[in-house]
């Protein structure tokens, strides 16, 4: 179940967060998208250590972290787009496939 989504700015600036949860999980989800920006900074800046090629815009998964898996997207302008799920055995595949049926991002 997807519980959060973020849109993150090219200068790393929060665009918009909506979060599915109890406003008390509202914070916690904040800071896990929020952390979640140095993994995809990491992953941009260094394409041959971790993760996909520079020219691939579906990042996957970032990091698992606790009850969650948070997944990221990178548009041609650096627009993130970040994903917080609660579905520890969700795949790539299913999450790169609900970018594709949104061929709008």
């Amino acid at each position: 179940m997807i519980v959060c989504v973020a849109v993150v700015g090219h200068q790393n600036n929060p665009l918009y967060i909506q979060s599915f949860t109890e406003a008390d999980d509202a914070l916690k989800l904040h800071h896990i998208v929020h952390c979640s920006l140095d993994v995809v900074d990491e992953r941009v800046n260094n394409p041959k250590k971790s993760g996909p090629m520079l020219n691939e815009t579906f990042l996957g998964l970032l990091y698992p972290i606790e009850n969650y898996k948070v997944y990221g997207y990178l548009t041609n302008t650096k627009v993130k787009f970040i994903l917080v799920t609660t579905d520890l055995d969700v795949k790539d595949a299913d999450i790169s496939f609900i970018v594709v049926l949104n061929g709008s991002i």
